[in-house]
């Protein structure tokens, strides 16, 4: 019970530490289970893929394809600046529907509250005309 709490601490304490960007993929790259070299990998990234990366060190936590895991920060290229993953400034939204309620659809990668996941067709604009 106590490593249990030990290594959710530590955990919730890199997460403090890290920081949300945006990155483009400079090849096709593995994402691995652990952020190592000897980790599984859980999926194949393709070269050209935005992805939004929260990275610490030499790694960079990321999802794709519904599978999170870790990529080597080095065979990613940063596209947006890093802000923090909580905190004033830092807006969320679970659809395009919530964020066309809020007034700001479309909204362009590099500003607060995009996200991949509301991007349909990957070109930086979420919740373009005709994306759900």
């Amino acid at each position: 019970m106590k490593n249990t709490i030990r290594a959710s601490a530590l955990a919730l304490a890199l997460l403090g530490a890290a920081q949300a960007a945006t990155a483009v993929t400079t090849t096709t790259a593995n994402l691995r289970r652990a952020p190592s070299m000897s980790g599984a990998v859980v999926a194949v990234v393709p070269q050209g893929r935005l992805l939004t990366v929260a990275c610490q060190g030499s790694w960079c936590r990321t999802t794709y394809q519904g599978r999170g895991g870790y990529m080597a920060r080095s065979l990613l290229r940063p596209v947006t600046r890093s802000a923090p993953l909580a905190g004033q400034g830092t807006r969320f939204f679970a659809s395009c529907q919530a964020m066309r309620r809020a007034g700001v659809a479309p909204l362009r990668i590099g500003n607060v509250g995009y996200r991949v996941g509301l991007d349909q067709n990957r070109n930086g604009w979420a919740c373009e005309l005709g994306e759900r």
